[in-house]
Order: structure tokens, then C-alpha cells, then sequence
């Protein structure tokens, strides 16, 4: 996607991997909710359009150049970033309107775009991005939203006096360890918010014949799949 969106997730990339290997996965429920939301995060359900404004949000804030081809990981990303916003909301986190225009001519200019009429803008947004101002903008804030929040908890784990560090080592193993630190915040996050995603469908168990009997020497059948249980966030 478009290069200027980089640096909304290039905190957020190595902290979901590592979340996801913390955590485990999203519970995955059967509910009757399941027909009128996409899921339920801190209690409250997620409607379809709030899910589906994220998951478009998601696609255009990746680091990569091209669209995210694998579904089921936009999905995971799509859900952690609607439960940062949702954490950052509760934490009191604003972006103003005035925040959201001057990054929105940020993004403009670096597309060679100066002072442009909002009409230009709009024509901008729908050649481009296929998407009207509101949607964008919206977007746009939720993930400056995140990012405040990221900044914010990141630059907490940072030990007194770890700013002025010349030595190249030690400024890695201070990397380090707020990266272990804000991963376990994330952890805590996660199991806090009680995801419920509705749109994962849980894997069919595999079946196993009860009357024939392997040889001795045969390999054990893998016992049956299930979904994932755990919740992230």
C-alpha cells in the first residue's frame, strides 16, 4: 500500500506476532450474537461496520507495498487493532480534528498534492483509495489513535536514562526489553479485552475409524484439531 503508512504499524508488526505467540489465538464462539456482530470485544459487540471500517483501515496501514494476500492474518490484525483502539479510548487517548487535517496534508503533500480543493481531495481519495473522505478520515484516526497509545506505553517501558546510552549493545538489550515488557502489556490487553470473534470458523475435528486397529509399528493418528481457545488481547 501506499509507503506514507508505514510508520503506523512499524511498532505494531513485531509486537502482534510476538502477542500472538503470548496469547495463542482468538476465542472463537458460537453464539447467537454471531448473525448480527462480528464479535465482542471488552463485553461490547463489534458491528459489521465497525469490524469492516478497521479491516479496510488495516489493509491500507500495512508496511508492505502490496495488499495482505492471507485473509485469516488481516483478520488477526484487523481484531488487534480495533481492541488497541478500544484500550486507547479507555485510556483516555484523543486525536483532535485539527491532528487528523494536518496529517491528512501530510499525506497529501507527499503525494504531490499542495493545498489541494476538496473536491481534488476527494477525487484523490476515490482514484486512489476507493473510499470517500469520512471513511478515510475516520480510519485515519483510529490508527493515530493506536499509535499515540503505542508511543505512549512504549516509551514507559524505557528504563531512566536509557535516551542518553552511546553503546550500541546495551541500547539493544534495552530494545529488547521493552519489546518483552510491551508484548506482555499486549498480553494483558488481550486477555482483558475477551475477544469473541464470530467470523472465525473453528476447524472440523478429524475422524478416526474406532474398529480398525493399526499395526504395532504404525505411527499414532494426530489427535483431532480444535480451534483456538485462548484470547489475544
Amino acid at each position: 500500500m501506499l509507503k506514507i503508512f508505514r510508520k503506523y504499524t512499524k511498532i505494531i508488526i513485531w509486537i502482534v506476532v510476538g502477542s500472538f505467540i503470548l496469547w495463542g489465538g482468538y476465542s472463537v464462539s458460537a453464539l447467537k450474537k454471531e448473525g448480527r456482530y462480528a464479535g465482542e470485544v471488552f463485553g461490547k459487540p463489534v458491528t459489521f461496520q465497525e469490524f469492516n471500517q478497521f479491516h479496510r483501515a488495516t489493509q491500507l496501514f500495512m508496511p508492505s507495498e502490496k495488499p495482505l494476500e492471507d485473509e485469516e492474518l488481516l483478520r488477526h490484525y484487523t481484531w488487534q487493532n480495533i481492541i488497541y483502539a478500544r484500550e486507547a479510548k479507555r485510556s483516555g487517548i484523543k486525536i483532535t480534528d485539527e491532528d487528523v487535517q494536518n496529517e491528512i496534508a501530510s499525506i497529501l503533500r507527499q503525494q504531490g498534492l499542495t493545498n489541494p480543493t476538496p473536491e481534488q481531495y476527494r477525487i484523490w481519495l476515490t482514484r486512489s483509495l476507493n473510499m470517500s473522505p469520512r471513511d478515510f478520515e475516520e480510519g485515519l484516526r483510529e490508527f493515530m489513535r493506536i499509535q499515540k497509545l503505542l508511543r505512549v506505553k512504549i516509551a514507559g517501558f524505557a528504563p531512566e536514562g536509557s535516551d542518553k546510552l552511546t553503546d550500541e549493545k546495551a541500547k539493544e538489550e534495552v530494545a529488547e526489553k521493552q519489546k518483552i515488557a510491551f508484548m506482555a502489556w499486549t498480553n494483558d490487553v488481550n486477555n482483558r479485552a475477551a475477544l469473541k470473534d464470530y467470523l472465525a470458523l473453528p476447524q472440523a475435528p478429524v475422524e478416526v475409524a474406532e474398529d480398525t486397529e493399526a499395526p504395532a509399528s504404525a505411527t499414532p493418528a494426530p489427535a483431532p484439531e480444535t480451534s483456538v481457545a485462548a484470547e489475544k488481547n
